[in-house]
C-alpha cells in the first residue's frame, strides 16, 4: 500500500468515526430528551390522579366505617344467640374481603 492510500484510508477511517460520534451524540441527546419527557408526564400523571384516588380511598373507607357501626348496633339490638350467629357470619364475611386484599397484594409485589 503506497502512503497516499495510507493517508486517503486513515482520512476514510477518520470521517467515518466523527459520523459514528455525531450520530451517538445525536442519538444519546434524542435519550435524554424522551426519558426527561416520560419522567415529566409521568409525574404529572401522578401528581393529577393521587389526589383523586386518596380521596377515592377516604370516602370509601369513611363509607365502611359507617356501615360497621350501623351493622354493630343493628346486631346489638339482636338476642344473645341471634348476636352470636350474625356475628359469626359478619367474621366470615370480612375474612373473605381481608383474604382478597391478601392475595392481590400478593400478585402487586411478583
Amino acid at each position: 500500500m503506497s502512503a497516499e492510500n495510507k493517508s486517503e484510508s486513515r482520512r476514510d477511517v477518520k470521517t467515518t468515526v466523527d459520523k459514528i460520534r455525531k450520530d451517538i451524540t445525536h442519538a444519546s441527546k434524542d435519550l435524554a430528551s424522551a426519558g426527561k419527557t416520560w419522567a415529566e408526564s409521568t409525574s404529572k400523571f401522578v401528581h393529577d390522579v393521587s389526589p383523586k384516588v386518596s380521596a377515592s380511598i377516604d370516602e370509601g373507607l369513611e363509607k365502611a366505617s359507617e356501615t360497621f357501626t350501623r351493622t354493630m348496633t343493628n346486631i346489638d339490638q339482636q338476642t344473645k344467640p341471634h348476636q352470636v350467629k350474625l356475628l359469626k357470619a359478619y367474621r366470615s364475611f370480612l375474612s373473605k374481603q381481608i383474604d382478597m386484599i391478601e392475595k392481590r397484594l400478593g400478585k402487586l409485589k411478583e
